[in-house]
């Protein structure tokens, strides 16, 4: 089990924008960066163009407004998650018009390159399930209701003072887990807002100590992943 603290190497500031970024390194491959943002008031990520990254977008607190180059519009929130497999290219715009916004968005490397763009989003009228663990997002033929171009499971909860959950397991895969708000406890560590676990073995049950709202990433051992993608490539 290794756990990554949040410290100052991984915040930078941008604007209206502030930035943790977390590299989780070879041992998740396909898994290239995870960033938690705080978006201000009226921040904006002007039209952007992505090619072969698998980009998962998840607010916890706020709202997100994406749209693409054709004029779609999708508003993310706590209910709503999205998913943007940009294949052989997708262009998108992200702002915050209504209000501070706190977001997490990871960059996946997909295991092929090109195909045709997709834009899909999942919504759930009570958000986060409670003390229960949420498959979000997976690959093709899964059983998740957003899917990628990769061997990677995505899942959400939100884990309530003094509760307890583990994370579904799956062979061959590895785990990362990242505290998006609160405070929980792994064995004898206590793992803050910012902070991330992650191992290759089942992990450990996670107790609440103040209530948290936690997502979750198994990452397929050697799963092929290509380096072409404009963010996740890099």
């Amino acid at each position: 089990m290794n756990i990554l603290r949040a410290d100052r190497d991984q915040l930078f500031e941008y604007g209206p924008f502030t930035i943790r970024r977390q590299r989780p390194g070879a041992a998740f491959g396909p898994l290239a960066i995870i960033d938690q943002m705080t978006l201000q008031l009226g921040a904006k990520i002007p039209l952007q163009a992505h090619q072969d990254d698998e980009i998962f977008s998840y607010v916890w607190r706020g709202s997100l407004l994406h749209r693409t180059e054709n004029g779609a519009t999708v508003s993310l929130n706590a209910k709503r998650a999205l998913m943007v497999s940009a294949g052989s290219g997708a262009r998108v715009e992200q702002s915050a018009p209504f209000i501070e916004t706190e977001m997490l968005q990871a960059s996946i490397r997909p295991a092929r390159s090109g195909g045709e763009a997709r834009i899909n989003s999942f919504t759930r009228e009570g958000g986060a399930a409670v003390n229960a663990w949420t498959l979000l997002a997976g690959p093709h033929g899964s059983e998740a209701p957003l899917t990628l171009g990769q061997a990677v499971y995505i899942y959400d909860v939100k884990l309530e003072r003094g509760e307890r959950v583990q994370l579904p397991q799956r062979a061959g895969y590895s785990s990362w887990i990242t505290v998006l708000d609160g405070i929980v406890k792994i064995d004898a560590e206590r793992l803050h807002k910012g902070d991330s676990v992650s191992a290759a073995t089942a992990l450990p049950v996670l107790t609440g100590e103040r209530d948290a709202t936690l997502v979750a990433f198994m990452v397929q051992d050697d799963a092929p992943a290509v380096l072409s993608g404009t963010v996740s490539g890099a």
